[in-house]
């Protein structure tokens, strides 16, 4: 099966490759005199609509599938010589190797776009983004804030919030806890105002983590509390997973142990429901040194039993 998946792979790289070597192409010919192939809305329907199947399955955890439909997306947006189309999908599939933990393969792509002329600074902001999320996977910190600065300069938008909640994670990693703060807030008032709802959770997060890191526990887990609203609210079942296992992590630090084996069953419950396969063994794995802490070394050893069948799916 590895292998299989490993000839996949290398096949979509190709394919990828020459695609856009021939988008490169095209665009730089616009204007020369060559033919341009129609724009038909109907195409243009069918990309949205590969783009659309392809967001469900990453929310699904479903990458494999996710890449086949921002491929075909690209596909179609290539044969129109749709720029912006081809931009964006080539963005959206680096987002999906990155959340498979392929990061040379998204940062090829993420360098794709930087060669395409005549994009415009918007596009340019949300490639130097993703490049800065890929210099933090790397931990390559300074790099990753090069990057979130170049975004920011380029264009600001309603997005300005999450390059600052970026800054923020970047400070964190360094431990720079004052710094980080900062950037949280600034992030938290920018999203709000933005009305960028999962954005201002994330703000949120990142400052219960702060606070949790500076024995702040009160405001810690006020601000999980109001990310859970903004989570539930959405809809959103991984994000909600961590907001409740964030909660088990506070109160485990300060001996609550009830409290946090009850959080961190809510974390499992919603990750196994959601068949969120990686939350549900982490919540596990969090619960079982909660039991073993408490002095429940029975309910540990199930609980790690529990987890063995989730970490074979992983």
């Amino acid at each position: 099966m590895s292998k299989f998946r490993s000839q996949k792979s290398e096949v979509r790289s190709q394919i990828l490759f020459i695609c856009i070597l021939y988008s490169v192409f095209c665009i730089l010919c616009i204007g020369c005199g060559g033919p341009s192939a129609p724009t038909l809305p109907a195409i243009h329907a069918q990309a949205i609509e590969y783009n659309q199947n392809a967001a469900k399955a990453a929310e699904k955890g479903d990458y494999e599938k996710a890449l086949d439909y921002y491929m075909e997306a690209l596909r179609i947006n290539q044969s129109v010589e749709n720029t912006g189309g081809i931009v964006i999908n080539l963005i959206n599939l680096a987002v999906i190797y990155q959340k498979q933990g392929n990061i040379s393969e998204a940062e090829k792509l993420i360098d794709m776009v930087f060669l395409i002329p005549d994009i415009n600074d918007s596009m340019k902001a949300e490639a130097a983004f993703e490049k800065a999320r890929l210099c933090l996977k790397r931990k390559e910190l300074s790099k990753a804030k090069e990057w979130v600065n170049k975004s920011l300069a380029l264009n600001k938008g309603i997005r300005e919030g999450s390059r600052w909640n970026l800054l923020g994670r970047i400070a964190l990693m360094e431990g720079n806890y004052s710094e980080a703060l900062t950037a949280a807030n600034t992030a938290l008032k920018l999203n709000s105002v933005n009305k960028q709802k999962t954005e201002e959770a994330n703000s949120l997060r990142l400052i219960a983590e702060i606070r949790a890191l500076t024995d702040k526990f009160e405001e810690s887990r006020e601000a999980y509390m109001k990310a859970l609203e903004i989570d539930k609210e959405s809809g959103d079942s991984k994000k909600i997973a961590v907001d409740l296992k964030g909660l088990g992590d506070i109160f485990l630090k300060y001996g609550r142990l009830q409290d946090a084996v009850n959080f961190y069953i809510r974390a499992y419950t919603v990750s196994r429901t959601a068949e969120d396969i990686e939350g549900a063994s982490k919540a596990a794995e969090s619960l079982a040194d909660a039991y073993r802490k408490s002095g429940d070394d029975k309910k540990a050893e199930e609980i790690l039993k529990t987890k063995m069948p989730l970490d074979k799916k992983k």
